[in-house]
């Protein structure tokens, strides 16, 4: 393994260019950090004459990447077992070649898809009012995700403040953009931009209140999130879902199944 470097990122982003979805995030955090800082570092392994894999670290967070399958999976895991890592992401098929080495973590898988264009208006929302989150709106944003429970591991109470200042940070940076829909002046639903590159971004962070799930509220603001990232110059967008009738919904804003993306944590 050797540490890759500033000068090396055009051959890096052309490596992980071959499947730009699977390495939104990969791709997101060389743009805005760089490749070699105390924020970010990536790493090479080189074998039978080709780049064999990329592992690339955000504090303890670490991606791997590979073209192919039959990468040294055992080279990995030596690597990973030198780290203390908080969580690995990846293609779901080059995670399952080092999981066995990590019998106390899971893989969790979702379905990676992208949206090159917005196919549908999506009606049913009717007195929502949508606009994209100012800064002011980080608050009622973060208060809202600590409410689902499917956030429940990336959202909590004890960490609220922190949430909010970063929250506030991405807007500031660019990293993310927020939308939001209003009832009655309230926000009971959102959706996120991550990962923001000069090509792409994901969508994540889309969530309802309880209360006012079912009513198209969610696929709503998706599609004016996604409206809002092609006129600023987006070519495609990611975003992972991890059920059939949300599969559904997306696909009828315009989001097409590439495969399998997972964290092993």
């Amino acid at each position: 393994m050797r540490t890759l470097h500033e000068q090396d990122r055009k051959e890096i982003l052309c490596y992980v260019g071959k499947e730009p979805e699977m390495n939104l995030f990969f791709i997101g955090d060389i743009e805005s950090f760089g490749v070699d800082n105390e924020t970010v570092n990536i790493y090479l392994h080189e074998e039978r004459d080709r780049w064999d894999f990329l592992i690339l670290r955000f504090h303890q967070y670490f991606l791997l990447y590979s073209r192919y399958e039959d990468y040294n999976a055992q080279e990995a895991i030596e690597f990973f077992r030198g780290q203390q890592p908080d969580c690995i992401s990846g293609k779901t098929v080059l995670l399952e070649k080092i999981a066995q080495a990590f019998p106390q973590w899971t893989i969790e898988s979702t379905y990676m898809s992208r949206c090159n264009r917005v196919e549908d208006s999506v009606s049913g929302a009717d007195g929502l009012v949508i606009r994209r989150l100012e800064k002011e709106d980080a608050a009622e944003a973060i208060n809202l995700l600590l409410t689902i429970q499917e956030f429940s591991r990336t959202y909590k109470k004890d960490e609220r403040e922190e949430q909010i200042r970063r929250m506030v940070k991405e807007m500031d940076r660019g990293s993310k953009v927020s939308v939001g829909g209003f009832l009655d002046g309230c926000l009971i639903t959102t959706a996120s931009t991550s990962a923001e590159n000069s090509e792409s971004a994901m969508v994540m962070g889309v969530a309802t209140a309880a209360e006012f799930r079912g009513k198209g509220y969610a696929s709503a603001v998706v599609s004016a999130l996604c409206r809002d990232c092609f006129e600023r110059g987006k070519k495609y967008l990611c975003l992972f879902y991890d059920n059939p009738v949300a599969g559904r919904i997306y696909n009828r804003i315009g989001f097409r199944e590439l495969g399998q993306y997972g964290m092993l944590r």
